[in-house]
This record gives C-alpha cells, structure tokens and sequence, in this order.
C-alpha cells in the first residue's frame, strides 16, 4: 500500500509541475504497478475505465470554464495529457491504498467531496490550472462532482473485485482424491 501511495503522489506531483514533459515517467510508474501488482484484470479495467470517466468529466468542466490550463494542452477540447495520466495514476489507487473506502461508502463519498477539491485546488496553487470561477464557486462545483464519483469509482471496484474473485472461485476444479497404492502382500 505504501508503495502505490507513493507511485501515485510522484505521478501527481510530477504531472503537476512538469507537465507533458513528465508523461514517460508517469507511464512507467503506472506500468510498474501493473507489473508490481501482477498486471490484474480489475487494476486494468479500472485504470482504462477511471480515464475515460476523467477525460470526459474534466473535459466538460474545461469547456463550461471551471478551470483552464497554463500548459500541456495538445487537443483544444480535451484536457492534456499530463491529466490524463493523473487519472490512471489516480485509478491504481481504488484496489490499494484508497481499498478502504471501499467498505466505508458514506466516507468515501464524504472524503471525495473534500480531497478532490482539494487536488484541483492544490494544483492551480502550483500554477498547472487557473480557476477562473474563484476558489469557493471552485471548490463547491468540485465537491458535488467529486463526493458521488469517489463513492461510485470505490463501489464499482468493489463490484468488479468481487465478481472476479467469483469467476475465479467458479472456475477452480473440485478437489481430486488420489488413490493412496495398495500395500503389495507377499
């Protein structure tokens, strides 16, 4: 667990502060998880899945001028790629160092509503965003995004988790008795 908090908070910090430039870096670290984790089939679905969700979510609150972006902007109606990659860094975290919230639902919800904020916030601080709405307007637009979305990315991980472990459970053959030989009498 520590370690996925680490690999996350360099993808964040690097993404933040170096941009694009910092994408190679933030690939290896996402593709050393999956190597460290053993590659697992919900890691990969979450991760694939979380920067959709991502790409679309902060791309419209780009578009509807929530927040605008002082670098790294390669397509001019989505969010840059150092984003992107925070997300799926983001993401390794739901089956590992965030796997508690998903038995708390009502904490997950809550911790959303303040730490996604909060990393939005931090981050125009740093200068990779401008908040043009102001910090409280800011913060409130991303407390009721980020409260249900936390909850529903940490229940789906739930879901998916659980529905692997089934599949596997299922798939498991029956236990085999072997026949102990027979004492050869003489």
């Amino acid at each position: 667990m520590l370690i996925n908090f680490i690999l996350f908070q360099s993808i964040w910090f690097g993404c933040i502060l170096l941009g694009n430039t910092f994408l190679p870096v933030a690939i290896a670290l996402v593709a050393f998880h999956l190597y460290y984790t053993k590659c697992s089939k919900p890691d990969v679905v979450i991760i694939t899945a979380s920067v959709v969700i991502g790409l679309f979510v902060d791309s419209m609150l780009m578009a509807f001028g929530v927040f605008e972006f002082n670098h790294g902007l390669v397509v001019p109606f989505l969010i840059p790629p150092w984003l992107v990659l925070i997300w799926a860094g983001f993401a390794m975290t739901l089956n590992h160092s965030l796997r508690y919230f998903q038995q708390k639902p009502w904490l997950a919800f809550v911790g959303g509503s303040i730490s996604g904020p909060l990393s939005y916030l931090a981050g125009a601080r740093l200068g990779a965003i401008e908040i043009p709405l102001g910090l409280w307007q800011t913060a409130i637009i991303f407390a009721v995004i980020w409260g249900p979305l936390f909850l529903l990315l940490t229940q789906w991980a739930k879901r998916m988790n659980q529905s692997i472990y089934i599949q596997v459970k299922d798939v498991q053959p029956n236990e085999v008795q072997v026949k102990q030989p027979q004492e050869q009498k003489s």
